[in-house]
């Protein structure tokens, strides 16, 4: 394969299409396919999740991609007539290229049917906890606390000023590891030359709202991130379109509404 993908083998199955990394691609390949050597995870977020052993012992994680927001629950898996995850697919690649923390990436499963694409996402397993789980663990940990949520806010500070833009920034899209943390699922994320403070609010607010939302305290734990993160200029404007955002959405939803 020509590119910027030669680490990658194209496959073929039908109306099915794959890459897969050179290392174990046949492997890779099966699983993409027809889930060889797969057993399934929990499901997190808006994928649901297959962990894969290949031959070699590596582990591998399969995401089916799915759709957000309302058209969810009309349609969860299939995208009208965009390839969602191979565009993906290329987003990540570039995340990686830029030195940004992400999981290797192993390959892609897509496949068109009539007007709709659909598809499945592989990369290496990290050992580790997402951000939220991982919280919900140390609660009592204060110092492990400030210092974990301080080094996120330095892996997005690092995405951020590569150039990406982040369209889920959430608490289960951070990864805690023991090697550092990672940074998740890049569907409909944007890569720019420079990312404006304003790109920047946006992410970061949502991840202000995803600390509310899953009941940690909103202003003190996002000030220990911000920590790591270091200056950046809120428009006020925008913050102000995120309250009234969170106040609806609370109202909606029935939740307790707070101040964030």
């Amino acid at each position: 394969m020509n590119g910027p993908f030669t680490d990658f083998k194209k496959y073929q199955q039908g109306n099915a299409h794959a890459l897969a990394y050179r290392e174990n691609s046949n492997d890779i390949a099966a699983a993409l396919f027809d889930g060889k050597g797969c057993h399934p995870l929990e499901a997190t977020g808006r994928g649901s999740m297959m962990q894969c052993s290949l031959s070699d012992g590596t582990s591998v994680v399969l995401r089916i991609c799915r759709r957000g927001g309302l058209l969810a629950h009309l349609l969860k898996e299939g995208f009208l007539l965009k390839n969602r995850p191979l565009m993906e697919f290329h987003i990540h690649h570039a995340v990686l290229e830029r030195g940004i923390p992400a999981p290797p990436l192993l390959g892609v499963r897509w496949e068109r049917r009539g007007l709709l694409y659909y598809g499945t996402l592989a990369t290496a397993m990290l050992e580790g906890a997402d951000l939220h789980t991982w919280l919900a663990a140390n609660k009592k940990e204060e110092a492990a606390t400030e210092q974990t949520l301080a080094a996120c806010g330095a892996a997005i500070r690092l995405m951020h000023d590569r150039g990406v833009w982040h369209a889920d920034l959430q608490l289960k899209n951070i990864f805690v590891t023991e090697r550092g943390m990672f940074l998740l699922d890049f569907d409909k994320a944007q890569v720019y030359e420079t990312l404006s403070d304003y790109k920047r609010a946006q992410n970061l607010l949502r991840l202000r709202r995803s600390f509310h939302k899953l009941g940690y305290p909103a202003a003190e734990y996002w000030h220990r991130l911000m920590s790591g993160y270091s200056n950046i200029s809120i428009p006020k404007t925008l913050g102000a379109a995120y309250r009234v955002k969170a106040w609806f959405s609370d109202m909606i939803q029935g939740r307790r509404t707070t101040q964030v």
